[in-house]
């Protein structure tokens, strides 16, 4: 789990560096009509973000195995209204979703990391891979949004 929280935390300083560079007009841009911009891929990760936040909660308190039940993505950007969001406020609100998030996983005690979910379908998990999951749940994210930008997906991670 240490790397999880390294990984992550590394993240909550890489990620808006490379998302507060982009101008409103690319973050907003949307590659095809029923592809989500940069804006709606960083707030999706905020939901994510708010879901895992609870999941990881819950598991230590409630009755395991707790169900991992998914949730409607596509509304959940569309009602938060992140394409009409500045790009700054939805990076305010990844980067203290996850900072949470990483104080979170930091304090569980290791005899939980095994406490397991239930997904859909019959099959278990444990809390420590779902924290595993959900970084790369967010590099396939950032990959996306990468894949969006101009210059190849590189954008000067050195720009402060």
């Amino acid at each position: 789990m240490e790397t999880t929280i390294v990984q992550l935390n590394e993240w909550v300083v890489k990620l808006p560096k490379k998302l507060e560079v982009l101008s409103e007009a690319a973050a907003s841009n949307r590659p095809a009509p029923k592809n989500w911009s940069p804006k709606e891929i960083a707030g999706h990760l905020c939901d994510s973000a708010i879901h895992n936040l609870q999941r990881f909660i819950n598991v230590q308190h409630e009755k395991t195995p707790l169900a991992l039940t998914p949730y409607k993505q596509d509304e959940w950007v569309e009602l938060q209204h992140y394409q009409a969001t500045s790009m700054a406020e939805i990076v305010a609100l990844w980067r203290s979703l996850n900072k949470q998030i990483a104080s979170v996983l930091s304090h569980i005690p290791t005899e939980k990391y095994m406490y397991q979910f239930e997904l859909e379908g019959g099959k278990f998990v444990s809390l420590e891979w779902l924290a595993k999951d959900y970084i790369a749940h967010l590099e396939h994210h950032i990959k996306q949004i990468d894949a969006q930008l101009p210059l190849g997906g590189k954008v000067n991670e050195k720009r402060t």
